[in-house]
Order: C-alpha cells, then sequence, then structure tokens
C-alpha cells in the first residue's frame, strides 16, 4: 500500500508520539510521587503498563512506523493496532488515574494517539488488503478468538457489574478505590467487545472489511493482553495479593493472537 498522500504525516507523528510515551512512562517508573496519590493497590500496579510502553510499545510503534513509511501494507495494520492499543490505554491514564503533574503530558498523548490512527485511514485501501491477505488468512481461528474473548470479557463484567447494578450500589472494586465508575467496563462493553464481534461476524463472511480489522484487532489483542497482565503482575511484585488465573488467562490470548497475526499478513501466491 502506498502511504503518500495525506496519510503519511498520520504515521510520521508515531515518532513524536513515541517520545511522549517515553517521557511519560519513564517519568512514572522512576519518580514514586507521581502515583502517589493513588491507593495501594493501583499504585503499585500502575508502573506495570509504563515498562510495558518502554519495553513493548514504543520499540513497536517505531519499528511499525519506519516499515509502513517504506511501503509494507502488512506493517500498516500492525501499526494502526499499536496506535489503537495507545488510546486505549492514555484512556486510562487520563480518566482511571489521580490528577498528577502529567495530566498535561497524558492529555496530549492521547489526543496525537486519536489523530494518528484518524489521520491513517483515509489512506487505508480495504480492497487491496483483502486481496492481498484474505486468501491466506487464518479467518475462523481469528473469528472463534474474538468470540471467545467477547463470551469471556461479557461473563466477567456481568459477574462483576451484574449484581451492583440490581442492587442500585457501586461495585466493591469502585468503592475500595474511590473511583467515579469502572472505566475498564466501559471501555470493553462499549467499545472492544463490539468491535470484536464486528470483526468476527465479517471474517466469518468474508467481508474485506474483516481482513483489514482482523490483524488491527489481533495486535491490539496482543498488546492488551499483556497490559492486563502487567498490571497484576506488579502488585505481586509489591506482595499484594494477585489471581494468578489472570496469567494463565491473557497470557493463553496473546500467545494464541501473536501467532495468527503474521498468518493473517500472509500474502496470497502472485498470481501469473
Amino acid at each position: 500500500m502506498n502511504t503518500a498522500g495525506t496519510g503519511r504525516w498520520a504515521v510520521w507523528l508515531s515518532f513524536p508520539l513515541a517520545a511522549l510515551l517515553a517521557a511519560c512512562s519513564l517519568t512514572g517508573i522512576f519518580l514514586p510521587s507521581i502515583y502517589a496519590n493513588e491507593d495501594r493497590l493501583n499504585s503499585a500496579g500502575a508502573v506495570g503498563p509504563d515498562l510495558m510502553n518502554i519495553v513493548v510499545v514504543i520499540p513497536l510503534l517505531i519499528v511499525t512506523a519506519i516499515l509502513t513509511l517504506r511501503g509494507w501494507s502488512g506493517a500498516r495494520l500492525l501499526w494502526m493496532g499499536t496506535v489503537l492499543y495507545t488510546v486505549y490505554a492514555f484512556i486510562y491514564y487520563t480518566l482511571d488515574l489521580r490528577f498528577n503533574i502529567l495530566f498535561w503530558a497524558y492529555c496530549v498523548a492521547q489526543g496525537m494517539s486519536f489523530y494518528t490512527l484518524i489521520g491513517a485511514l483515509p489512506t487505508l485501501s480495504i480492497s487491496e488488503i483483502a486481496r492481498r491477505y484474505g486468501a491466506r488468512a487464518p479467518r475462523l481461528a481469528a473469528a472463534i478468538l474474538f468470540l471467545v474473548i467477547v463470551a469471556g470479557a461479557v461473563v466477567h463484567w456481568v459477574q462483576e457489574t451484574g449484581p451492583a447494578v440490581l442492587s442500585g450500589s457501586a461495585p466493591q472494586g469502585i468503592r475500595e478505590s474511590e473511583h467515579l465508575t469502572d472505566v475498564p467496563a466501559v471501555l470493553d462493553i462499549a467499545f472492544v467487545l463490539p468491535a470484536m464481534t464486528i470483526a468476527a461476524v465479517l471474517l466469518l463472511r468474508r467481508r474485506p472489511l474483516g481482513f483489514v480489522l482482523g490483524p488491527v484487532l489481533l495486535g491490539f489483542t496482543v498488546l492488551l493482553a499483556l497490559l492486563i497482565i502487567s498490571i497484576p503482575a506488579l502488585q505481586a511484585w509489591h506482595g499484594l495479593p494477585t489471581s494468578y488465573g489472570v496469567f494463565v488467562v491473557n497470557g493463553a490470548v496473546a500467545v494464541i493472537a501473536a501467532v495468527l497475526l503474521p498468518l493473517s499478513l500472509r500474502r496470497a501466491p502472485t498470481e501469473t
């Protein structure tokens, strides 16, 4: 896919975005006072996403941006999944953390991530991507993975928030954290789960858009699963109680999505 034209500026934004991510994350890691106002559980886990940004997200963002600028359409889909993850992750930073000195930086990173993703959409050739990758994409396996994630998340959030909704009270986690609402539940129920359901249906029906959403959401799923793992990992590191089932389930999801991702980006044999 050609990245020339108006979409190219969006890819170039990846580099200042990566620098901003690095600044926010390194500050969170090396300046303990950033998360001093969080409760003990959130304070312990907050550094997990920062570490993940440094080790995984920033290198992936830079590498996929470079490959996208050099014209690889598969890299563009990986890059979009990474940018989508930064949009998602910085909603936590802006809305789930208590106000701190990085507030403006979080807002700029959030906005830059969003407009970077939006800026890439006009040059996205859905039909060309479907032609290149659709024939060899593991559409059934990817669709099943998305639907399993949706089913599991629905069960989790029904158990987590259902009794509180029916009783008219806040869930215990919200009461303990003193947050106004459950931000992860909002993001999952309103955005992530519908997107995965739509992608699964489109893949099963062999629609061109499905072959675009599939790799983008597979990359996003890998990063999201690692994010979910990173938080309790840091909490366990600080000696706080955690559920080890989180590591097993999300580790399996990350591995499966990571295996399916390159399979989704295998080019169809060149016609002669």
